[in-house]
C-alpha cells in the first residue's frame, strides 16, 4: 500500500504501509527539508515518528473503541485517517489519489466523533469520507478533539472519579491570568454527563493553518547534543538555531518552571513544552501557550504535610525534581506572589466536585499556601535545600495569606455547555 507523506500539498516521502498501519518500507525521501524534525543520520526516524504519532492504546477507551470498529491497533486507525492532526500539516495520501490538503485538512473541514463519549467517526457521511484528528491525539488521559458551537478545541477528562485534573487546569489558567501573563491556554470546566466524574475541561485550539506545534522532545532529538551541556541548554540552543530568541525562551521557561513549582506541577515532560513554527518559513516564532498543567496540586497523590515533603517532589521534565528544576531559572522575579489564586478561590472550585472530600481540599490548600511561602523565600535568595534538610521541619500554620483575597475571582469558571453521550 503506497502512500506519499505530505506537508500540506508537498511530497515528503514515498512509503509502503502494511494493511494494519505499520510502515513496511520507506521507498524514497523526496524532500528532507520539509520533513518533521529528526536526527539527520537516523535512518529509522520515519518509522519511529509514525508510531509515536498514533494515539496511545492506553488512552481512555481507545482499546475498546478500536476493537469495536474492528481495527487491529492504533497505527491502523491512524492510517485510515491519513495521519491527520490538528497540531501540524503532515498527512499521507494514497499514490494516484487526487486528494489535496484543501480537501481533507481538519483546520477547515468538519470532523465528527467524540471518543471521550464513545463515539468514533463514520467512514462515510453525506457521500464523502470523513476523518478525525483523534487518531493522532497524544497522552494517556481520556480526551477528544471536538467542535463545540463552531469552535475547534480539546475536551479532556480525568483518570478517576474526581474532577481534579480538569479543575487544576482552570486553577493554572487563573494563576496566569492574575499574573498578566498572556501566553497560556485558557481552560473552562465542562459538565460531563454519563461519566463517573462531574467535570471535564475544554480549551480552544491554538494552532492554525499558519502556526504549527513542535514539541520540545522533537527539538531536543533533532540535533546531536554535546557532552558538555545539559539537555535543557541543548533545547534552548537548538530552538535558537531555528530562529527563536534565546533570551525570550529562557524567560518563558523561567516563568513556567517557577509557576509549576508553586502549583506542584510534576509532569512537565518534553511533550508538555513546545514552540510554534511558521507554516511557510519553518522558523520558530514563539513558545507555545502553556498547556497541560492538570497533574498539579497533588492530584492522584498523597499531600505532604512538612517542608521536607513539599521540597521533595519528583518531576518528569528536564530535571528529576523541583529543586533541580529551580536551578535552571535565571530570573526569580517573574512571578508576583501577591497575584496568585487565593485559598478561597481554590476551596470554592474544588467544592464543585461532588466526589471531593472537604478534608482533602483543606489539606491541598494548606500545602499550596506553604509552597507560596517557600517560593517567596526562594525569591529572596534563600537556599531551599537547607530548608528541606532542616532538623525541625514544621507543618503549615495557615497564616499570612488573608490579604490576597480578590473580588469576583470565582466568576467564569464554567461555560454553560454540557457534554452528553449520544444514545
Amino acid at each position: 500500500m503506497l502512500y506519499y507523506l505530505k506537508r500540506k500539498n508537498e511530497n515528503i516521502a514515498l512509503i509502503d504501509f502494511t494493511p494494519d498501519g505499520d510502515i513496511y518500507e520507506v521507498r524514497e525521501i523526496i524532500n528532507n527539508k520539509l520533513s518533521p524534525l529528526h536526527m539527520q543520520n537516523d535512518f529509522n526516524w520515519l518509522k519511529r515518528w509514525w508510531k509515536r504519532r498514533s494515539v496511545p492504546i492506553s488512552q481512555g477507551n481507545i482499546r475498546f473503541l478500536l476493537e469495536k470498529k474492528g481495527l487491529l491497533g492504533s497505527e491502523e486507525y491512524l492510517l485510515k485517517n491519513l495521519g491527520l492532526s490538528l497540531t501540524d500539516y503532515y498527512w499521507i495520501c494514497p499514490v494516484n489519489s487526487d486528494l489535496t490538503w484543501e480537501d481533507i485538512n481538519l483546520f477547515d473541514n468538519e470532523f465528527v466523533g467524540n471518543i471521550m463519549m464513545g463515539e468514533m467517526e463514520s467512514d462515510i457521511q453525506d457521500g464523502m469520507p470523513h476523518f478525525t484528528p483523534n487518531s493522532s491525539l497524544q497522552g494517556t488521559l481520556e480526551k477528544s478533539w471536538v467542535i463545540i458551537n463552531g469552535e475547534r478545541g480539546l475536551l479532556k477528562g480525568n483518570r478517576d472519579n474526581y474532577s481534579s485534573e480538569s479543575i487544576n487546569e482552570v486553577i493554572a489558567s487563573r494563576l496566569h491570568e492574575l499574573q498578566g501573563f498572556d501566553n497560556y491556554t485558557k481552560y473552562y470546566l465542562k459538565k460531563i454527563n454519563g461519566k463517573n466524574y462531574d467535570y471535564g475541561c475544554f480549551s480552544k485550539l491554538f494552532t492554525s493553518q499558519h502556526l504549527e506545534l513542535v514539541l520540545a522532545y522533537d527539538i531536543e532529538c533533532s540535533e546531536k547534543k554535546s557532552n558538555d551541556i545539559s539537555t535543557y541548554e541543548h533545547f534552548l540552543n537548538v530552538s535558537a538555531n531555528h530562529g527563536l530568541n534565546k533570551d525570550k525562551l529562557q524567560s518563558y521557561m523561567d516563568y513556567l518552571i517557577t509557576t509549576d513549582f508553586i502549583l506542584s506541577e510534576r509532569d512537565r515532560h518534553l511533550s508538555n513544552i513546545a514552540v510554534l513554527r511558521d507554516a511557510d518559513t519553518l522558523e520558530f516564532i514563539k513558545p507555545a501557550p502553556i498547556y497541560d498543567s492538570g497533574k498539579c496540586m497533588f492530584v492522584n497523590d498523597s499531600i505532604p504535610s512538612t517542608d521536607k515533603g513539599l521540597l521533595s517532589i519528583n518531576t518528569v521534565s528536564f530535571m528529576a525534581d523541583e529543586l533541580r528544576m529551580l536551578k535552571l531559572v535565571k530570573d526569580r522575579s517573574l512571578v508576583d506572589v501577591t497575584k496568585l489564586p487565593t485559598r478561597n478561590f481554590i476551596e470554592k472550585i474544588y467544592s464543585m466536585d461532588s466526589q471531593m472530600d472537604e478534608k482533602r481540599i483543606y489539606a491541598i490548600c494548606d500545602a499550596y499556601e506553604r509552597k507560596i511561602d517557600l517560593f517567596r523565600m526562594y525569591q529572596l535568595g534563600e537556599d531551599l535545600n537547607k530548608i528541606k534538610f532542616a532538623v525541625n521541619t514544621k507543618t503549615r500554620d495557615n497564616t499570612e495569606m488573608d490579604s490576597y483575597v480578590l473580588d469576583d475571582e470565582a466568576d467564569d469558571l464554567e461555560e454553560e455547555t454540557e457534554i452528553t453521550p449520544r444514545l
